[in-house]
């Protein structure tokens, strides 16, 4: 069970409530926390002090007054204009990660909604309530269309994904007091929560990558030295000497002679992998940031007992990582391609007597993804539209960045399976090549598949590339 309390939240929190349905509650402090900021609320609401969303329009009607009389319409009417998501619904396991995320904002006290909303939110994961969300519409500045169709649900309206059909909400109506549509829309919960899906499986991209590596070294008989501990040692990149080291405990002492130096996409692999590795791990570190910081505006303020304007859902530390994220993986898959190229000239011969099986054109389809995947590199940070006029005039497109993440991320995944594909028939044709434990499993499960279609064929090889190792056979 996840328990919201004053203990950070972690991106392992995240993937258990959101893949592993574990149930959420709330510690005693956390209750407590979410009624004395509620409180808060009301008191700024009986004093009438302007306040941004409370008893004041959002956005370019931000000075617009809303009378005591207005309050309730001004709610639905909030939700239903955030409501303008389009695209392709989200799965189960991100629409769970952006509830969490947005329900952790909640259990901070800086959001100053009710217990009975929050508790809402969480019942929304404990009975396995599949939202429907769409996928675009946020530009990064809280992810407003995501949260919209969230809330229209935990409200008592908006559609939830039944047996793979969208139909109406059918939860019991739950009005929503002064502030709270507001509160309930103020974070970036989808860039963080699924962010932290896309970072908890990236982590299977920096292992399988290595062990890609390691067979196409084995397979052309490759120089070990660049993975040497003393290489690594002189460079003193943590990153570096643990994609090394892995490599390193995949290779046998080589047979024969070796040539004085391979091309740089195999022996320099440890210093691309490594600095994608870092760019991960520097990633993670702004996902964990976000989990446990209060992004809402106007912040309820516990200490002061206020409620301040802000801009701290401006999250723009979290798109220039999902930004840096995916030039790191244009590099990964770029030297991939490069060693299928060196593979699939040493199959020349090979290929012209008919002894291969996996089609030679496989490469271009590599080269294909490596295209998409260096255009995606481009940043999307900077790509801002002023918006509300004028008022909304800078935004992060953090949303944007992470689903450009997602697709290069799933792009590296089958460039990788292709040339685990080119080395393991390599292996095949040569019958002779001694290989770990490790990698032979590797070119087992590729000879299993050799004869199917090349897209049966790497699906298959990614599937087990890339699952947990606690599935892999």
């Amino acid at each position: 069970m996840a328990i919201l309390s004053r203990q950070p939240v972690s991106i392992s929190d995240v993937v258990a409530v959101a893949r592993g349905g574990d149930p959420v509650s709330f510690a005693s402090v956390t209750e407590r926390d979410i009624r004395s900021s509620r409180a808060i609320v009301e008191a700024a609401l009986a004093s009438d002090e302007p306040v941004y969303g409370l008893n004041r329009e959002l956005g370019a009607g931000r000075d617009v007054v809303v009378s005591p009389d207005r309050i309730a319409e001004f709610q639905a009417r909030t939700i239903r204009n955030s409501s303008g998501g389009i695209g392709e619904p989200l799965a189960l396991d991100q629409v769970r990660a952006t509830i969490f995320a947005r329900l952790a904002g909640f259990a901070r006290g800086g959001a100053g909604v009710t217990v009975e909303l929050a508790r809402r939110y969480a019942s929304l994961l404990n009975d396995g309530v599949h939202v429907h969300v769409p996928r675009s519409g946020s530009v990064g500045a809280a992810d407003l269309t995501h949260l919209a169709a969230i809330a229209a649900v935990a409200s008592g309206s908006g559609r939830v994904v039944v047996d793979g059909v969208t139909v109406p909400g059918a939860l019991d109506p739950l009005a929503l007091q002064a502030h709270e549509a507001l509160a309930a829309l103020s974070g970036n919960s989808y860039s963080v929560g699924v962010g932290a899906l896309v970072l908890h499986d990236l982590a299977r991209i920096v292992n399988a990558s290595d062990r890609v590596v390691a067979l196409s070294v084995a397979a052309t008989g490759g120089n070990p030295s660049p993975f040497s501990l003393a290489i690594q040692s002189a460079h003193r990149s943590i990153g570096q000497a643990a994609s090394a080291k892995r490599i390193r405990a995949l290779l046998l002492e080589p047979v024969g002679e070796v040539s004085t130096q391979d091309p740089v996409s195999f022996r320099a692999a440890p210093q691309v992998h490594g600095a994608f590795a870092e760019a991960v791990t520097a990633a993670a570190a702004s996902v964990t940031l976000e989990l446990n910081s209060s992004t809402e505006n106007p912040l309820v303020d516990l200490e002061t007992g206020r409620m301040i304007s802000g801009g701290n859902f401006q999250v723009v530390g979290l798109a220039i990582a999902y930004d840096s994220l995916r030039v790191a993986l244009g590099h990964v898959a770029a030297t991939s391609e490069r060693r299928i190229a060196r593979i699939s000239g040493l199959q020349a011969d090979a290929r012209r007597a008919g002894r291969t099986r996996v089609p030679g054109l496989l490469w271009y389809s590599a080269a294909s993804l490596v295209a998409e995947i260096k255009q995606l590199a481009n940043p999307v940070s900077l790509l801002v539209t002023p918006l509300s006029e004028g008022v909304e005039d800078h935004s992060s497109n953090a949303a944007l960045a992470l689903q450009q993440l997602e697709r290069s991320a799933a792009l590296t995944r089958d460039v990788l399976a292709i040339e685990a594909i080119s080395a393991a028939e390599f292996v095949v044709i040569g019958g002779d090549i001694p290989l770990s434990d490790g990698l032979q499993d590797l070119v087992d499960v590729v000879a299993a598949h050799l004869d199917e279609p090349a897209d049966v064929l790497v699906a298959a090889v990614s599937e087990y590339l890339f699952q947990p190792d606690s599935l892999r056979n």
